[in-house]
């Protein structure tokens, strides 16, 4: 995340007071569409870290079944950057709570204003998409110029993080709509983007699944417009993982009604805790199936959050705020820019294959972490300041 863009949390809100680290159990806001669940910032920053410390481990570390004298450090170190498609998960709750869980309230309060939304998702999505395209584009140019003779750009697909070469003239549009993932192959340089292309369609179709749901219908009519509704998804993306996604993205949008409407005791958001963590903790194992362990991730968290004592929890406020705010752009260009700094340190004298754990490992992993963070923010920072604009130019629009 994904998804995994900078979600706003709500149309505008306010900010409950309190210390900006630590601790602190508290009632959100009485109104729902004037919330902020703080304890999702930190969801959110964490996920795209899980997601950044996974594909950096996986440019210059060798797997951990080739490494037989691993320490407990060392193994935790690999089950730590080892849970990122599990972060993706992750993300989809999250992105369910804030996006999904408003749509419905909306739908439900009979206020629901298509435009508007659209317009919200266009501006969050594509304003940030297109110039992250356009930097990957170019961040792969100089590498293929620079530093061809490199592991980083002379391998083709580079293992394990399948970063891959080529550009089909029918990827570009199908990035445009940002549908990457679900109706074509996400760009080679930025295999990540696959999530964001279901994010897209959850947003899509979710208003669509809702009225259908919540408008005054007859039985039978509901029973006929959900069939068609379901079949016509299965006849554009068939019957796959996809389905799970979107499980575990409605997950997040029963928390959050959960959250807005019941006062769930601590013991419960705690219990969800435990069984995300356990989830992660066993994702990397064969004790449970995949998809089992994926589920736990997801329903974990949702149940979790579905307490608003959890959601309202401001565990290192400031971090998580600030973290949050860029982990839209950290996930659309951190693995090509790793892969840039993976050449340039190789050009240095680094090793030209995957190592085992050491000092020059760990040293390029620091490296191409901070490396990636850092342009992630700047990024950041220059991409909201042409979002703001765009908002408020949409602001004076009539209709």
């Amino acid at each position: 995340m994904f998804p995994m863009h900078e979600l706003s949390q709500t149309g505008g809100f306010t900010t409950p007071t309190g210390p900006s680290s630590g601790l602190l159990f508290g009632s959100p806001p009485k109104a729902p569409d004037v919330m902020h669940w703080p304890f999702l910032d930190l969801v959110r920053f964490g996920a795209a870290l899980l997601v950044l410390f996974g594909h950096a481990r996986g440019l210059y570390f060798e797997s951990i079944v080739r490494v037989p004298d691993a320490g407990m450090g060392t193994r935790l170190f690999y089950l730590l950057t080892g849970i990122h498609y599990e972060g993706v998960m992750l993300f989809f709750v999250v992105s369910g709570f804030l996006v999904g869980g408003s749509a419905w309230r909306s739908i439900a309060a009979r206020r629901f204003d298509a435009r508007r939304y659209l317009t919200n998702r266009f501006s969050r999505i594509y304003l940030v998409l297109v110039p992250a395209l356009v930097l990957v584009f170019a961040v792969e140019l100089l590498g293929k110029h620079f530093l061809a003779d490199t592991r980083f750009y002379a391998m083709r697909p580079l293992f394990p993080s399948e970063v891959a070469d080529g550009w089909a003239w029918n990827q570009i549009p199908c990035h445009l709509a940002a549908l990457q993932g679900a109706m074509c192959a996400p760009w080679g340089a930025d295999p990540p983007l696959w999530s964001l292309g279901w994010e897209w369609v959850f947003y899509l179709i979710a208003p669509v699944l809702f009225g259908i749901w919540l408008l005054p219908l007859r039985p039978i009519t509901r029973a006929i417009a959900l069939a068609c509704f379901g079949a016509s998804l299965v006849s554009l993306f068939g019957l796959g993982q996809w389905l799970m996604w979107f499980a575990i993205w409605l997950a997040g949008v029963g928390a959050a009604q959960l959250a807005t409407r019941r006062d769930l005791p601590l013991t419960v958001g705690l219990a969800g805790l435990a069984l995300c963590a356990a989830a992660l903790l066993v994702s990397r194992t064969t004790l449970v199936p995949g998809v089992v362990a994926d589920l736990g991730v997801g329903i974990g968290l949702a149940i979790a959050i579905s307490c608003r004592k959890i959601a309202s929890a401001e565990i290192l406020k400031s971090v998580a705020a600030r973290g949050a705010a860029f982990s839209y752009s950290l996930y659309l260009i951190h693995l090509p820019i790793g892969v840039f700094v993976g050449g340039l340190l190789e050009r240095l004298g680094w090793p030209r294959t995957l190592v085992a754990p050491g000092l020059e490992a760990y040293t390029a992993f620091t490296l191409i972490v901070a490396v990636s963070l850092i342009a992630a923010y700047l990024f950041a920072q220059l991409t909201e300041k042409h979002t703001a604009r765009f908002r408020r130019f949409l602001s004076r629009v009539p209709g």
